[in-house]
């Protein structure tokens, strides 16, 4: 189940209508963020925790439209035009520091998901 209805999505997008995919969007970002907040402990009959869901729910659509990529499938494609000519090649992760990858969670929503203290990385410490 989403964590954002349709009516959310338009009033965040306003005065953008909603797409017409509103519904699988919705779908798609709250597994991104359910992966994102995997093992991580939260009540979910909160009212507070579900108001930061549904903020971070629709801030995530509006990534996903915005990038026109609702499948994630142009993730790992860079490219670029040049007049008449255009070179396009898959980004490879090599695991090395430089490599970008692009996240499957916007910086809007992990912003939302941190500040609220759902989203919080604690180092761990040997020795």
């Amino acid at each position: 189940m989403a964590y954002a209805t349709v009516p959310e999505l338009e009033a965040w997008l306003a005065p953008e209508p909603a797409p017409a995919t509103a519904v699988r969007l919705l779908e798609q970002a709250s597994d991104a963020i359910d992966v994102a907040l995997y093992g991580v402990a939260y009540d979910v009959d909160d009212p507070d925790v579900l108001a930061v869901l549904t903020k971070a729910c629709v801030r995530q659509v509006q990534w996903m439209v915005e990038r026109d990529d609702e499948t994630g499938a142009l993730s790992d494609v860079q490219s670029m035009t040049t007049g008449k000519r255009s070179f396009t090649r898959f980004a490879r992760s090599g695991g090395s520091s430089g490599s970008k990858v692009t996240p499957k969670l916007c910086d809007a929503a992990v912003d939302v998901l941190r500040v609220a203290g759902l989203l919080t990385f604690y180092p761990l410490v040997v020795g």
